[in-house]
């Protein structure tokens, strides 16, 4: 089958020959139609993740596609089922996995990290990380974007952060995550402010929902945000970013006992807190990452009814991949990419 395959860091990704996966009794074969490009993408190229990923490698976590063959153990599934596939795999038995908290298995592994990835014609995957979806083929790009680009900000705004109706929730970086997260704070029942630098993406968060919207986090923004909270900060901070100067940015426009989820991040460099300010704040600090398969099934649902809007703004044939990765790199499209089937 054919596959993007990445060979070396900072170079690009080569079409190659590769085996096509064989199936274990409880795996099915899906073929890949579309596969969604996450700034993550952007850092296993990098290198920024290479005690996590190696090499030769394929990307690609956000895969939709339909069933082409099945294990001879699975059940409820059939070829040509169409569906999404939930990134993770983990032991399902674990203390984490028994609690509902199988995306931070103790043995967890990922599709496009540990795994090989979507930028490819085939991938197996276990059953139980196939999501089956109703709908056409087309319909189905843009529910390839929930398996991250929806399912991060959902678990972190309804799991982690516990946003509630009236409160009121700052997030910034309004890209492929973060106007997912405007949508998800609204259905929530919060009113939501977007830090982003690009007018494009503040446009589009203000059609989602966004009462407020402001280029930079500085100190101009933080007025803004004291004026439109009464003085007092927001409730929740989703930040989507991950540089020092917007996590103390988001930390400065956070209200007592608030809380801040950090959703985005830069290997290389670390953030770092006042410890007086936490003291006398109170204020939680919390990670997230992704989802469990539930809450994935939950944002299927919330699509399929149209509650909650998938953003795919742009999308590019997998043999050039490389193209959308750079279009990525540069902003130029403010929701996801998704490349389509070799």
């Amino acid at each position: 089958m054919k596959a993007m395959v990445l060979r070396g860091y900072d170079r690009p990704l080569q079409v190659e020959e590769v085996d096509k996966p064989t199936l274990g009794p409880d795996e099915v074969l899906v073929k890949v139609a579309y596969c969604g490009i996450c700034g993550t993408d952007l850092k296993i190229l990098e290198g920024k993740l290479a005690d996590i990923v190696k090499l030769p490698h394929i990307p690609g976590h956000e895969i939709a596609g339909t069933i082409v063959e099945i294990g001879s153990k699975v059940k409820d599934l059939k070829v040509g089922d169409l569906g999404i596939v939930y990134p993770y795999v983990s032991c399902r038995d674990c203390e984490l996995c028994r609690t509902g908290q199988e995306n931070i298995c103790f043995d967890v592994k990922r599709f496009g990290f540990e795994l090989k990835g979507g930028f490819a014609e085939y991938v197996g995957v276990p059953a139980y990380n196939f999501c089956k979806v109703e709908g056409s083929m087309e319909s189905l790009k843009n529910f390839a974007v929930l398996t991250d680009a929806a399912a991060t900000p959902y678990h972190a705004l309804k799991r982690i952060a516990r946003v509630t109706l009236g409160q009121k929730v700052l997030i910034i970086g309004a890209g492929g995550l973060g106007l997912h997260g405007v949508q998800i704070a609204k259905l929530l029942g919060a009113q939501v402010a977007v830090v982003d630098i690009r007018e494009e993406n503040r446009s589009l968060a203000k059609k989602f929902g966004a009462e407020l919207v402001m280029s930079s986090i500085d100190g101009r923004a933080k007025k803004e945000i004291l004026l439109w909270t009464g003085g007092k900060g927001v409730d929740v901070v989703l930040e989507g970013v991950g540089s020092p100067s917007t996590f103390q940015g988001a930390l400065s426009c956070l209200k007592r006992g608030g809380s801040l989820v950090i959703m985005g991040y830069d290997p290389s460099t670390p953030l770092s807190v006042n410890g007086k300010d936490m003291h006398y704040n109170e204020w939680k600090v919390f990670g997230t990452r992704l989802s469990t398969k539930q809450e994935l099934l939950e944002l299927i649902s919330l699509s399929s009814q149209g509650s909650l809007k998938p953003v795919v703004t742009m999308s590019v044939a997998m043999e050039e991949a490389n193209r959308g990765m750079e279009i990525l790199r540069e902003g130029n499209t403010p929701g996801r990419i998704v490349l389509t089937a070799f």
